[in-house]
């Protein structure tokens, strides 16, 4: 299926979703929206949480693309590397929690995001990994993060944010906002610089 295919059969699942919901949402809909046949998307999806899961994988990779691009005009941040991977991190989590399609999904269906939590960790979590690594190491040259191995304190904020994100309806009458507070007190106490005098080691390279 080409490229214009692909991205027509996604937009119209989307705009299923929004408007009936993801448990009434079938394949005849999808193909009603995108105008292909139903078998054309039999022959690229097995069933309607095949497709809803891959549009969620798209979904994750715009909303992490959007908030993290800089623009190549943009003039140098003066702020620490830390700052700005900490307010970068909560910018992510806020697009999530209030993106229409993920609220959809994780109060109807939310088993529909385990393949993205586990099966395919290296795919849609490694987008995150990459940006990431590169504020890290940014935050090594500068001082403000503790040193460590890139890839494994990338890891670890990867696996903190999604708890944050997936996990956050079942947080019960705690407000998103103040989840996110405490997640940037989670995130600054990690990547901190240990005190002189402490005795605390840093991560291994």
């Amino acid at each position: 299926m080409s490229t214009v295919g692909d991205r027509q059969i996604l937009n119209a699942a989307r705009a299923c979703v929004l408007a009936a919901g993801v448990h009434e949402t079938t394949f005849n809909d999808i193909a009603r929206r995108a105008g292909v046949s139903r078998m054309t998307l039999y022959r690229r999806y097995s069933d309607v949480g095949s497709l809803i899961s891959e549009l969620l994988g798209r979904e994750f990779a715009r909303i992490l693309r959007e908030h993290t691009q800089i623009p190549p005009e943009a003039p140098p941040d003066p702020r620490p590397a830390r700052q700005r991977l900490v307010e970068t991190v909560l910018a992510v989590v806020e697009a999530f929690q209030e993106d229409p399609l993920m609220s959809q999904v994780l109060d109807a269906e939310p088993e529909i995001l385990m393949p993205y939590l586990f099966n395919k960790f290296g795919s849609t979590q490694q987008i995150a990994i990459d940006l990431l690594a590169h504020r890290l190491d940014a935050g090594h040259r500068d001082g403000s993060i503790r040193a460590g191995s890139v890839a494994v304190q990338a890891h670890a904020i990867v696996l903190t944010v999604q708890s944050f994100i997936v996990s956050a309806s079942a947080s019960g009458p705690v407000p998103a906002d103040r989840l996110r507070t405490e997640l940037s007190l989670i995130l600054e106490g990690y990547l901190r610089p240990c005190a002189p005098g402490t005795g605390a080691q840093s991560a291994a390279g």
